[in-house]
């Protein structure tokens, strides 16, 4: 099977490469040349049809989605940085060409299930403190996931509050409290596995689909 990364000389691209090498045939696209595998600048160029297209870019890739979704590709996306609504237009236009497309801000597992018990809190507690924490090299502030978690929340991004330190890992913390009492939720990144383990168990299923 043929899987292309968009942004592949990236981080988190790279990590995907790692992982995938020895099970897919992997192309890049990038502006830069993979010094490993066959790179090109635009979905148009890879003549052979690929089985997925893995998207942990920048936003800047958005135009390189909808060339992919043009070329039926089904495509699972990581990028944060994309608004609301050109999500809403991808999803969109993957129903309209009936090809399968998925993005999430974070693939963590564990996200998952934080984003369950912030909503119970939430029904209980009315004051909060939401906090994010990421490195320095972290380029969008709030962070996609944060952005995801207020909205599932139904607050205001104003009400996030970033912090960049050196080295940080990244961490998702929402503090409930009344007058009487407090309780911290926190999500916390200790490895970037973390991101691929969810992302293969999506990957699996729509393969299989």
């Amino acid at each position: 099977m043929q899987m292309a990364i968009i942004g592949i000389c990236g981080k988190m691209g790279s990590n995907v490469y790692e992982y995938y090498k020895e099970e897919f045939d992997i192309v890049g696209i990038d502006v830069k040349q993979h010094p490993k595998v066959k790179t090109f600048h635009s979905a148009k160029e890879i003549l052979d049809k690929v089985d997925v297209v893995v998207d942990f870019s920048s936003p800047d890739a958005y135009e390189l989605l909808i060339e992919s979704m043009n070329l039926g590709c089904p495509i699972l996306s990581g990028t944060t940085g994309y608004s609301f609504a050109q999500i809403e237009q991808l999803y969109e236009l993957a129903k309209q060409k009936e090809i399968s497309f998925l993005w999430k801000a974070n693939y963590a597992k564990g996200i998952d299930l934080f984003t369950k018990l912030l909503k119970e809190c939430h029904k209980e507690f009315e004051i909060l403190d939401f906090v994010e924490i990421h490195a320095t090299s972290k380029k969008d502030a709030p962070s996609g996931t944060a952005k995801v978690l207020a909205r599932s929340l139904n607050i205001s991004e104003d009400k996030i509050q970033s912090l960049r330190l050196n080295q940080a890992p990244a961490i998702h913390e929402i503090i409930f409290s009344s007058l009487d009492e407090r309780v911290y939720l926190r999500h916390e990144i200790l490895n970037k596995k973390a991101f691929l383990t969810g992302f293969d168990e999506e990957l699996r299923k729509r393969l299989r689909s």
